[in-house]
Parts: C-alpha cells; structure tokens; sequence
C-alpha cells in the first residue's frame, strides 16, 4: 500500500458519518490560503461509529468530493475515530529517549483493550515532574486504520498521513488561536454520530476522548417524537422548510441537549480527577450539530464555562469562490482544515511547536516501527428555550 509517501502537496480528506470534505490549503511565507474544498454528503448508517458498513457508497462519495473541489493530486491526509480508537493520559518512569518506545510498548499493554500486535501505537510526551513521563497514548486497531485506507485507495488516492480527529480538531485551533496557547480550551466536534474531545494548552493535548453521541441522536429523537422519517427530521432539525413547525422540533432538541451536556459533564469530570490542578477556561465547539440555534448558550449556562463556536478560517485567506460555502459550513470543516494542514514530518515545523500530537504518522503499516514515534438568531432576552429559532445551515449535524 502506498502509505505515508512523502510529499509536501497534500490536501485534507475528512471521511465523516454525514459526508466527506476535502480540503486544500497552501502555505507560502507563513502564510495560508483555502485554495479548494468539496463536499459530498453520505446516507445515514454508511458509517457507523466509525465504522465503515457501505465501502463502496463512501469511495463514491470521496470521489465527489475531490471533483467539486478541483483537487488534481492522490496524497491526502485522513483520520480515524470510534470505539477502536484509544486514547489515554499514561506515566512512565523517566528513562532515556532512546528507551521511551520500549517502555511505552510495554505500558500500553495495561491499557490497550485489543491484543498489542493488533494496534498501532503513538505517543506524545506531554510533562516532566518528580521523575514521572507524562504521556498521551494512542492506540488504534490496524483493522480500522486499513479500513478506511482500503476505501481511499478505492478512491484512486494515497493516504499519506492517518491522523486521529480530535488531534486534526487541535491541529486547525493552534493555528487559528495563538492567542489562547497559555489558556487550557476543550475543544468539541460534534459530529454525525461522534463527539470528539481535545483538551489542549499551549499546543499541546492533555485529554482526549470520543463519546458516541452526535447529531443523530437528535434526528432520531425529532423523528420518533412527530414520528417522521429520518431524512425529513434531518432536513427540520436544521431549520429547512419541510412542513415542519419549528416549535414542535424544540421539546426534542432541548430533552437531547440535556443528554448532551450529561455526556460531556462525565468527560469532564473525568478529566478534572486525572488533572490534578487543571482547570478548562473556555470551550470550543466545531462540527456540523455546533451551529444548532441557541446551544452554546444552554451549554455555557449549564457548565458555567464560557462556550464559542471554533472559526477554523480565523488565520486563513479564504479564495472567494469558496465564501459562501464555508460561511454555512463553518464550524463543520474544523477537521477536515486540521488535516489540510497536516505534512508528513510535520510534527516540529509550525509554529515552533515540539508537543503537538503527530496523529498516527509513521512508517508503512505492519512494519515494527508503524505509528511508534512519535448566537442563536433571533433569539429574545427573555427567551427560556435555546432553540427558539431555526437556521438554515450545511454540515451534517
């Protein structure tokens, strides 16, 4: 398999349960431009927590998605989520660099639920204190990494890079938000069927998790209270006029904002008894459910944190053609941003950065070294509901 060629032209290949996006963006001087984008939407349950059931539905609509954005070249980055992806703070004692590998191969075995030579392993050092190792340890099963290379390479493309979502999510915030490096920020995709978590401070992720929670608990939820099919609760959930009233869409947002927030608070807290003195300062939300009217004001007033929704084009010059449709997508391109902004060898160029997670870059699969080293509109004031009223938007919420 042709992984991991080395090129500096690549693009960003977001392969998510509601579509796919792809993404160039050039760099020149230190400076970056959107020079292409395509988006190409997916049938529900094609990919299911991360899980591809439909290859050849989703080759399609890669294929799509590189022709509407006029993409010429094969090398892309890609990223993986779900249930087969582990990410997880470690501590190792401190040894020299040369003995880190070793020491975290054996470590992973007590926290790895698959059997060692199935996964692939990355880690991250992450702190230095009393003669502890800090770690972000990152171990995905070889199945899912080659799953979704198979249907990539289906797709006539190379996957240069396999990245893990929450890292690309982080990766488009430093660039975006070097203002926010001295400050802990939580970062939350929320996306078809997974919610992705970066805990991140001064470019560096300190906790990371996916939840299987998303956008498609709430289109159930619509579709079995007015019992509608789901295509049509998809298309009410995001405001469109399909003989639908808004108000009668409301009880199932809030009742599944609530379930929401519960998820998130348990990441939380769980976080807060592996953090010792860390405390989040704000929160960002990207994916498509991030535009959802009025929820990061619920959020915000339930977690008393303040909640703002990701600009993954902050810092990057976007070419006019693509103005519109990334002024509806917005939020729901912070991945896809993240991954174009993804070189092989990477990991020490931008932004002088030594700590930003690698992803999953590495040599070929199978090879002993793999993946080792590494505002609500038209809300009132007095406004008790956060869904009081619909907008249209893009993104596969």
């Amino acid at each position: 398999m042709a992984f991991f060629r080395k090129t500096s032209e690549i693009f960003g290949l977001d392969i998510g349960s509601s579509g796919v996006k792809a993404v160039h963006v050039k760099e020149s001087g230190g400076a970056y431009t959107l020079t292409s984008l395509g988006v190409a939407p997916l049938p529900p349950d094609v990919i299911a927590d991360g899980s591809i059931k439909d290859p050849r539905t989703v080759v399609e609509a890669i294929r799509s998605a590189v022709s509407r954005a006029g993409l010429k070249g094969s090398s892309c980055a890609i990223a993986v989520c779900g249930r087969e992806l582990i990410i997880k703070k470690v501590q190792i004692p401190e040894v020299p660099a040369r003995e880190v590998g070793d020491v975290v191969q054996l470590e992973a075995e007590h926290h790895v639920p698959f059997a060692i030579d199935e996964v692939f392993l990355d880690y991250q050092s992450i702190g230095l204190h009393n003669g502890v190792l800090d770690l972000i340890l990152v171990a995905v099963k070889k199945s899912k990494v080659l799953e979704y290379a198979a249907v990539v390479e289906d797709a006539g493309l190379s996957p240069t890079i396999v990245d893990v979502d929450s890292f690309a999510l982080g990766n488009q915030f430093e660039l975006n938000n070097p203002e926010d490096r001295g400050e802990t920020v939580a970062l939350i995709d929320i996306g078809a069927s997974i919610m992705k978590t970066n805990v991140v401070r001064g470019g560096s992720t300190i906790f990371a998790r996916d939840i299987p929670f998303g956008g498609n608990n709430y289109t159930q939820a619509i579709a079995q209270q007015l019992k509608i099919p789901f295509e049509q609760a998809e298309a009410a959930k995001l405001g469109r006029d399909v003989g639908v009233r808004w108000e009668t869409v409301v009880p199932a947002l809030e009742a599944v904002s609530r379930e929401l927030s519960l998820e998130v608070q348990r990441t939380f807290d769980y976080f807060a008894s592996t953090a010792e003195s860390e405390r989040i300062g704000k929160i960002v939300l990207a994916g498509g459910c991030a535009q959802l009217p009025g929820l990061s004001d619920y959020l915000s007033s339930n977690w008393g944190i303040p909640v703002e929704l990701t600009k993954p084009f902050q810092r990057i010059e976007v070419d006019p053609a693509y103005l519109d449709e990334v002024h509806a997508a917005g939020p729901a391109l912070a991945v896809a941003v993240g991954l174009a902004l993804r070189r092989p060898g990477d990991k020490q160029k931008r932004s002088g950065s030594t700590s930003r997670p690698n992803g999953l870059a590495g040599g070929a699969p199978g090879s002993s070294s793999a993946c080792r080293r590494s505002t609500s509109a038209g809300c009132s004031a007095s406004s008790t509901s956060p869904y009081c009223s619909g907008s249209e938007g893009t993104g596969g919420c």
